[in-house]
């Protein structure tokens, strides 16, 4: 069975993965802040971890490899959002919301690359956002992370190609996740008649899209930042 491990699965879209690859027959590892939810998804390996602390990240990658083999398909998928005026934000605002989105991505890849590139084979995915390609207003840190995280994609996709490693990132719209839970019903609602859609998407539909990409059937498919948003973003 091959072995998916993805950050932040226990909510929104990294739970929706975490079902999804395990009702397919994978293999899945979670890393997390919280480690083991409440919820949990049987027979899923789930470990406490911080993506900002790279030995922390490496110890627990190591871990689910001595637990469930060789990493096939990564999914950077941890993320946090601050929204305010950009000269509100501090430093520890700075730090957190680069370190998360752009760190994590960072220090997961270096994990796992030596043994994909070993293996000549493996999948890596990141879970971007639309607002990293247009920026968004009051999201300026987090539109600069998630920018970070679609340069990187591209260009990983470069450099580990010849050693058969595909590098795809999917870019999501407004989705129903607890990350929307900071906006009201209004703002909900002018968002989705912003989209042609007409709706929020869900964090399914983002979990299909990136099952399709580790799959086969994306086999000439690397260095692409998916946009799943609706039409949000045109």
């Amino acid at each position: 069975m091959p072995h998916l491990l993805i950050s932040g699965g226990t909510r929104g879209i990294g739970r929706a993965c975490v079902e999804l690859f395990t009702k397919q027959g994978y293999k899945v590892s979670s890393l997390s802040r919280t480690g083991k939810p409440v919820s949990a998804v049987e027979g899923v390996n789930y470990y406490q971890c911080d993506v900002r602390d790279p030995e922390e990240v490496s110890a627990n990658v190591k871990k689910a490899i001595e637990e469930s083999g060789a990493v096939d398909v990564l999914i950077s998928n941890a993320g946090i959002a601050h929204s305010g005026l950009v000269q509100d934000m501090t430093y520890n605002d700075y730090r957190d919301i680069i370190d998360t989105n752009f760190g994590g991505l960072f220090n997961l890849t270096n994990a796992v690359i030596p043994h994909m590139v070993s293996r000549k084979s493996g999948v890596i995915l990141a879970v971007s956002s639309m607002w990293g390609q247009t920026g968004a207003s009051c999201e300026a840190l987090y539109s600069a992370s998630k920018g970070a995280v679609d340069s990187y994609v591209k260009a990983l996709a470069k450099e580990l190609g010849p050693s058969g490693i595909r590098v795809n990132a999917v870019s999501p719209g407004a989705i129903e996740t607890d990350m929307m839970s900071g906006f009201s019903e209004e703002d909900k609602q002018a968002i989705s008649e912003d989209t042609p859609e007409g709706r929020l998407g869900n964090p399914e539909e983002i979990a299909e899209v990136l099952f399709f990409l580790q799959s086969e059937k994306a086999s000439f498919i690397t260095g692409q930042i998916v946009g799943v948003n609706g039409g949000y973003l045109i």
